[in-house]
Order: C-alpha cells, then sequence, then structure tokens
C-alpha cells in the first residue's frame, strides 16, 4: 500500500510531531506507543500515523482559519474609527457640516413600502435592525441644515430599456458577470454601474418635490437596541434602554462612494471607501453610519425631528457595533 519511500516520508514526519499537539486523547496516546516503538511499523500502525498527521493538519487549518478571522475584525475596528474620526473631522473643518450623498440603504420597487416592500434586504444581517419609516419635513430640514442635502436609493424599475443594466432583481444583477455592477456600489447612478438615484432636499420649500418614495422621502432608522450603540443606561432610561417618549430616532445609511465625505478634493474629505467583507458577493458590503435625527412616538412608527443632526455610531455591514468586533479580535466572540 504504501512504498519505502512513501513510508520513509510518513515516518520522518511522525517524528517531528509533538505529541502535545494533539488534541484527541485516543490518538495522543496511540502517538505516543509509536513513538516508544522499536523497529519497523506495521501497516495498521501505519495507518494510525497517517490519521495522527491529518488530524494535527485539521487543527492547524482551523487555527488558520480563525487567526484570519480576527486579523478581519482587527481591520473592520480600525475601519469603524476611520469613519467616524473622519465623519467628525469633516464636520469641523466645513464649518458644523456633515458629508451629504450617504446610501439610505432602502430600494423605491413599486412605490410601495408596505411591510414587504422597501427595505434593500441584501445588506446581510444588518437589515434585521432596520425598519423604514417616513421622513418629516421638520427632520429633512434638520439634516438639510446639518449638511446632508441628499441620499442615494436604488431604482429597481429601471430595464435595458432606460439603463445600462436590469436593476429589477438586484441579487442576478450584482452576480453577473455581463456587467460592471458590484454590491457595494448599487446606489450609484446607472451611468456608474449601480441602480441608485439621488433624493435632493437642498430647497426645503421642495422637500416633497421630485423623486417621491410613496407620497414621501423614507430613511431606514436603527431598531438594533440604544444600548449597543449609546453606551449604559443612564438618566431617561428605562429596563428596554430609552423611555417610550424618548428613543431616539436613528437614521442608518450606508457609508458608499457616493458620499462627498469620500470626495478627496473637498475639505476633510477621505482618500478611499472602506468595505466590509464578512458577506456575499451579492449583499451590500459598506460600513453603515447612525445619525440620531429626533425621536420616535410610544410605537415606534414615527420621527419628531429633534434640533440638530449627529453622529451616534459606526456599524459594519453585518450590523455589529465596534465593540462586538473588538470581541472578535480578541477571541472573546466567535468569529467562525
Amino acid at each position: 500500500m504504501f512504498s519505502k519511500a512513501k513510508t520513509a516520508d510518513l515516518l520522518k514526519k511522525f517524528a517531528k510531531v509533538d505529541i502535545n499537539d494533539i488534541q484527541d486523547a485516543n490518538l495522543r496516546a496511540k502517538a505516543k506507543g509509536l513513538k516508544a516503538k522499536q523497529g519497523g511499523f506495521t501497516l495498521l500502525e501505519l495507518l494510525v500515523v497517517v490519521a495522527i498527521l491529518a488530524a494535527i493538519a485539521g487543527t492547524a487549518t482551523i487555527a488558520l482559519q480563525d487567526t484570519d478571522a480576527r486579523a478581519s475584525a482587527a481591520a473592520h475596528v480600525a475601519m469603524m474609527d476611520e469613519l467616524n474620526k473622519g465623519i467628525r473631522t469633516f464636520r469641523v473643518l466645513n464649518k458644523n457640516t456633515l458629508p451629504s450623498g450617504f446610501d439610505s440603504m432602502i430600494q423605491d420597487a413599486t412605490g410601495d413600502f408596505g411591510a414587504t416592500g422597501g427595505q434593500y434586504i441584501t445588506v446581510g444581517a444588518a437589515s434585521e435592525a432596520l425598519s423604514i419609516l417616513d421622513l418629516p419635513v421638520g427632520a429633512a430640514e434638520i439634516m438639510n441644515a446639518g449638511g446632508i442635502e441628499s441620499l442615494q436609493y436604488i431604482n429597481t424599475t429601471l430595464t435595458p430599456a432606460d439603463s445600462p443594466v436590469d436593476c429589477s432583481n438586484l441579487e442576478d444583477v450584482i452576480a453577473s458577470r455581463a456587467n460592471a455592477v458590484v454590491a457595494g456600489n448599487i446606489f450609484l447612478a446607472p451611468a456608474a454601474n449601480g441602480c441608485g438615484y439621488t433624493w435632493n432636499n437642498v430647497d426645503s420649500d421642495d422637500i416633497l418635490d421630485g423623486y417621491q418614495l410613496n407620497g414621501a422621502p423614507k430613511v431606514a432608522v436603527w431598531t438594533g437596541g440604544y444600548e449597543r450603540v449609546m453606551g449604559e443606561a443612564g438618566q431617561g432610561f428605562d429596563a428596554a434602554g430609552y423611555a417610550d417618549d424618548d428613543r431616539p430616532a436613528l437614521m442608518a445609511v450606508g457609508l458608499g462612494p457616493s458620499s462627498n465625505l469620500f470626495n478627496a478634493n473637498d475639505l476633510g474629505g477621505m482618500t478611499s471607501v472602506p468595505v466590509y467583507r464578512h458577506v456575499s458577493e451579492t449583499e451590500y458590503n459598506r460600513f453603515i453610519a447612525l445619525f440620531n435625527i429626533g425621536t420616535l412616538n410610544a410605537a415606534g412608527d414615527a420621527i419628531t425631528a429633534g434640533d440638530q443632526v449627529t453622529l451616534t455610531a459606526i456599524v459594519d455591514g453585518a450590523g455589529d457595533t465596534k465593540e462586538e468586533e473588538l470581541g472578535e479580535w480578541d477571541g472573546t466572540r466567535n468569529t467562525i
């Protein structure tokens, strides 16, 4: 079964094995016995040697996978820090004006944003922590005053008749090799190999004009828990995080290439658009910013505008916070 050369090679590898590296108790005991054996090995013993080497190789592969995942988590933490710092620096350098042109995380399918429509469901696990609400005029006005003058939406009604790509099925158009569309750029305009368009509210008198989503603009709102992104509960909080009539309306927007945050020619602009890689090729792979734009009513289905827009947190494409990503990096949270 084994040639002399193959047998010699196996025995040479086996001689280098540290018995303590073998996790399985039975294999470890057999390896000790084989290490102590003098003379030739039987065929059965050679098969045991092969099994031991295979077990050690499998353990090493798992360890390498975990190392790779931890390295990615460390990179994501660094990106989240850079984005947080980048947005705040942009605001300072531009006289209290935030970047604009963020990805709305919303697709405009048929204008119907009922229970089954509206959400761009291919954002990965983060989609489970978002809901879609009407953006009232007052909230749009404070966004405009704070610098967020436009958002990018996806138009899934675009067909090859009026667009370079067919946007009716986002996953298919992203997965296709016949075009240049990729998940992270899906909110760009069709001319830029995306399926997006801009909703602009520069003129507050025309906030509801132009592109109307079911009669009024819509925004994605974070529902993944306040304490996760805002720190420990304090005054005004109840057991769930906030009092029912005082819950922040945290607008969730994707940090994609349409935003002037990534225009290096603008004062405070960043030079590259970070990518979140722990998603499939058809899932949105950008980081997500949470901006406080007001408060929610007790039912959580309507927004009351606040006094100003403030950055609350950066989460990744899976909806994980920086602290949760740190848990993957230091091994206190599963990475595989």
